[in-house]
């Protein structure tokens, strides 16, 4: 089975997140730790799930002066349990330059537009054309936008939010694209991944939903 989602846990309650990190572990890629619950777990919470043996995606979407992203960027990778870690590239060359000096072992993914918002094929080349000047190992796009970045780089790694199983709801996601067509779009590239949250956890049990949401890739 290709592991290739990463579930988002969306949650402030860490003994929730965790409950739901423990039904999907045997089918995920990774988990993408929020602001929200980073707050409330903190380093030990994410050391609980680093020990299940999935990736750690930490979404904090950095922004800040180039000084300020440094040394936020240098105590992330202290922990050494984050595998990847975001920041915003429309803080341009300079944040994102600073941010690698002291990345470390992180990889750094470059969030280009939230998937809530409208964008353009220029903005969005653009704010990819950044990451690569500045050396990132990944960036975060819509899955619509997934052939624009190979078309750009045939090694950063590529996460697409706002992906979606059958019948799901779009929910407060505006670009989004069913697992299946992920899937297909992204064929034999071990570097693309989805992003999945609320339909795999939203209702009923979190282990089958992402089973279901695996098995309907035809």
């Amino acid at each position: 089975m290709k592991k290739n989602i990463f579930v988002a846990l969306d949650f402030s309650n860490f003994d929730k997140a965790l409950d739901v990190a423990n039904m999907v572990k045997d089918y995920a890629a990774g988990l993408k730790i929020t602001n929200e619950l980073f707050a409330n777990c903190g380093k030990e919470g994410i050391k609980k799930f680093y020990d299940l043996g999935l990736e750690i995606f930490l979404d904090l979407k950095i922004f800040d002066i180039p000084n300020t992203v440094k040394k936020t960027v240098a105590s992330i990778s202290s922990l050494k349990t984050v595998k990847y870690l975001t920041l915003h590239t429309s803080g341009g060359y300079e944040m994102l330059v600073a941010a690698k000096e002291l990345s470390n072992q992180i990889e750094l993914l470059g969030v280009t537009v939230l998937t809530s918002q409208p964008s353009s094929q220029e903005q969005v080349k653009s704010l990819i054309g950044l990451a690569i000047k500045s050396n990132l190992n990944g960036v975060i796009v819509s899955a619509q936008e997934y052939k624009l970045v190979r078309s750009l780089s045939k090694n950063l790694k590529i996460f697409c939010p706002g992906i979606r199983g059958v019948d799901d709801r779009k929910h407060d996601q505006k670009r989004v694209m069913g697992y299946s067509e992920f899937c297909r779009i992204t064929k034999d590239d071990s570097f693309a991944f989805a992003v999945i949250g609320r339909p795999i956890y939203e209702s009923g049990d979190a282990g089958q939903n992402i089973e279901k949401i695996i098995q309907s890739v035809k």
